[in-house]
């Protein structure tokens, strides 16, 4: 039976995971890849160095295997960071710093799109907004006008230098990222490329998510799948249910939903979350952009150290927690807001660490909530399936379990993104493995959680008015 190679490369780190068919991981590599943010609102990364990286982690991974699994590896799937971009030359070599989805330079740009900003969405399934690759590449193209560069997601530079230069395309749902994708057509729009200054003949042309992208350089292994990790965690059991929301928390957090047509949910996304030759699965997305971020950000601010380690136990001592309006990285799903600067309300100078962490964690799961009710709106929702780096934290389960009256179920499996690419490159098998040992949360009633949340949306609402009033 074959074998499948899963290369997942985020905002932190990359990795590569080799499982069998049936969902069984035979064998994983990590790297960490660095993150600098130069000046405020900017955030980018080395190209190379996140190549080098996931090279790096192919070799060892491979290394790791038995010749006869080794031998049997017949397939990869890549999935990335999304909104992520980069210009490279011909001959694949990076002309600049890769833009990292947090960056927001590209903010000015959109002042001027404002009275397009519905027909945007209708076309691209998202909002204006400058986490998207669009004012990004914008930005590149207006720094290296080269005719010549090729423009795109880091996805497409990925493929293209794995491929040592064989392969050149964005795959449909980082191509959507980008905010230049038209979502009914599947292929770049000349309106959107128009609207926002990026030349359509710089950028790589569009596929299916399953289709043939090639194969891995010096090696048999065919790519048969790329995608954005998000969408890919959507796959992290297999086949999803349609009762089911998933919440992934990782740098950021996102809730996806099952969408029957490519019509959203006012304030929140409609994104493609599968496509072949013949035909393309949407999903609902709610975005939180400050999650894994925002302890981040805590621990820069304040000084608040180990938060990784202490999270849990913070969580479960701390009975009142503040209310931290958690704007980190801009205020997402479904006000879509920039310039707001996260902060505590109200006096938080006599509080600790504990406290601080533990507002900060409930405000993820305050965001997270307020999206999921619109999602109940149009559809009915049984259960939460969690996953990433902070689904880890069983009392930040157990709080989303009690505030959405939902059960929370987290898999034994991590990896979510690169088992969903996997299962993807190999086919969609119908038997998967998904029967790992899950861990269940049930919701518990919790008044004080439910009247801080209560809280919470009464005074990010009043700081949205004031800060629009000024």
């Amino acid at each position: 039976m074959d074998n499948i190679l899963a290369i997942d490369q985020g905002t932190h780190a990359s990795r590569a995971l080799v499982l069998d068919s049936s969902g069984r991981v035979l064998a994983q590599r990590q790297h960490p890849v660095s993150l600098s943010r130069p000046q405020p609102g900017r955030a980018e990364q080395d190209g190379n160095e996140l190549l080098a990286s996931v090279q790096c982690c192919v070799t060892d991974v491979l290394g790791d295997l038995a010749t006869p699994q080794r031998d049997a590896v017949r397939c990869c799937g890549i999935t990335t960071q999304r909104s992520t971009v980069l210009a490279w030359q011909r001959d694949g070599t990076p002309v600049a710093a890769a833009i990292n989805w947090q960056d927001t330079r590209g903010a000015p740009q959109l002042q001027a799109l404002q009275d397009r900003a519905d027909a945007v969405q209708r076309l691209s399934g998202l909002p204006l907004s400058p986490h998207y690759g669009a004012t990004k590449l914008h930005f590149l193209h207006q720094l290296y006008p080269d005719p010549d560069l090729h423009l795109g997601p880091l996805a497409a530079f990925l493929v293209y230098r794995l491929s040592d230069g064989n392969a050149l395309a964005a795959d449909h749902t980082n191509a959507q990222r980008m905010q230049l994708l038209d979502i009914h057509a599947r292929e770049w729009s000349r309106t959107l490329c128009d609207w926002f200054g990026v030349p359509l003949q710089s950028l790589p042309p569009c596929r299916p998510v399953c289709a043939d992208y090639g194969g891995l350089d010096n090696s048999d292994i065919a790519i048969t799948a790329v995608c954005g990790d998000q969408n890919a965690a959507w796959f992290g059991s297999g086949a999803p249910e349609n009762d089911c929301v998933l919440v992934n928390l990782g740098s950021g957090a996102f809730l996806m939903a099952r969408q029957d047509h490519a019509a959203a949910i006012p304030g929140l996304l409609s994104s493609l979350v599968y496509s072949d030759a013949a035909h393309s699965d949407y999903v609902t997305e709610g975005t939180v952009n400050g999650a894994g971020n925002a302890l981040q950000w805590l621990q820069n601010e304040y000084g608040v150290t180990d938060i990784e380690s202490h999270l849990a136990h913070w969580l479960q001592e701390i009975d009142e927690p503040p209310l931290f309006l958690n704007t980190v990285g801009g205020l997402g799903s479904p006000w879509w807001r920039e310039g707001l600067a996260p902060r505590f309300a109200g006096d938080c100078e006599h509080l600790g660490h504990a406290a601080l962490a533990a507002g900060v964690a409930e405000s993820i799961v305050f965001l997270l909530q307020f999206n999921l009710e619109r999602v109940q709106q149009r559809q009915p929702v049984r259960r939460l399936r969690v996953s990433g780096g902070l689904s880890r934290v069983d009392p930040l389960c157990q709080k989303l379990a009690n505030l959405s009256d939902c059960p929370v179920q987290r898999s034994d499996h991590r990896e979510a993104s690169a088992r969903g690419v996997a299962w993807l490159a190999a086919g969609r098998p119908g038997d998967w493995s998904t029967q790992s040992a899950a861990q269940h949360f049930t919701p518990r009633a919790d008044k004080p959680l439910q009247a801080r949340y209560r809280r919470f949306i009464e005074q990010l609402r009043e700081y949205i008015e004031s800060h629009d009033h000024a």
